[in-house]
């Protein structure tokens, strides 16, 4: 998604991590999943988890921004769209922009929200993305959260003139325009799963993440 901070547009889309960042954590819990589950990866970002899902799961369905589903990026070693990739090389996931309603017309199973919440900018769209996730998650599914909670690069964001606190991180101005980058622990991603309604069956850190994993009564 794209934001408007004081008139300076931020895009959440310059933190999507490639492919060869997806965490052993997440790869492991996924392969517990029920092969029958759907699964919602929201915020699929390059489809860094949506391709282990896809070779797991009967059916999983891809939602970012429009700018994240639609622009020309490199994935996997290929010029293209996440839109493109997916109709060209992954029959079993559909990809659709935050604001098509195809995605929002079923339930799931499944629901991955991986390092989505700390490149939101804006307290109210974190809880309206959480309040999207609980009411399409059905009764008894599994609703993974992750953020990161650790940056080398805070530190030094501290005394770079191109940086502005804000919320639990920073706005970074860089080549690509503006971006977002915070750090939530763990404790916070219980507090905020809670407020939305969910049932937090487990939380902590592993690796450089911050975790929740959660149900819906």
């Amino acid at each position: 998604m794209r934001y408007n901070i004081n008139g300076t547009e931020v895009r959440s889309e310059n933190a999507a991590k490639p492919a060869c960042f997806a965490g052993r954590w997440v790869l492991d819990w996924m392969s517990m999943l029920d092969r029958r589950a759907s699964a919602l990866d929201l915020g699929c970002g390059k489809l860094r988890y949506t391709v282990h899902l896809s070779r797991l799961l009967q059916s999983v369905v891809a939602v970012d921004s429009k700018a994240q589903i639609d622009r020309v990026q490199k994935l996997f070693g290929l010029d293209c769209s996440v839109r493109e990739y997916t109709a060209r090389y992954l029959p079993n996931v559909s990809a659709f922009a935050f604001d098509e309603p195809q995605w929002r017309r079923s339930q799931y199973s499944v629901i991955l929200c991986s390092n989505v919440l700390s490149a939101i900018p804006l307290a109210k769209a974190r809880r309206e993305l959480l309040a999207a996730a609980f009411n399409l998650l059905a009764r008894g599914g599994q609703f993974l959260i992750t953020t990161q909670y650790r940056n080398s690069h805070f530190s030094r964001w501290r005394a770079d003139p191109r940086a502005t606190r804000l919320l639990d991180g920073f706005l970074v101005r860089h080549s690509r325009g503006t971006s977002f980058y915070g750090l939530i622990d763990s404790d916070e991603l219980v507090k905020s799963c809670r407020k939305a309604g969910f049932t937090v069956t487990s939380s902590g850190h592993a690796e450089q993440l911050a975790y929740a994993l959660a149900t819906r009564d």
